[in-house]
């Protein structure tokens, strides 16, 4: 299932009566550490990058390791949002 938009994420939620997390990630550790908690739960999950986060790790690093975790984890539904 890998990326999916906000939207398609929220509708599920709201309709099989859910919450989802959204997390804000700086450095590939929390990435891999947040996708693996979500697999062996089998939830999907939001990963934002702040202002601050995308000058610290540099916006082409966040997103090659956007793409990295969804090439991990195919499985778990993921979106992504500058926070």
């Amino acid at each position: 299932m890998a990326r999916i938009t906000l939207r398609q994420l929220l509708d599920h939620a709201a309709e099989h009566g859910y919450g989802v997390p959204a997390f804000n990630i700086n450095n590939m550790e929390q990435g891999l550490a947040i996708m693996e908690a979500a697999s062996a739960c089998d939830a999907p999950v939001i990963i934002q990058a702040s202002r601050g986060a995308r000058s610290y790790a540099n916006d082409i690093m966040l997103a090659r390791m956007m793409e990295a975790l969804t090439e991990i984890h195919p499985a778990i539904p993921l979106c992504i949002h500058q926070d």
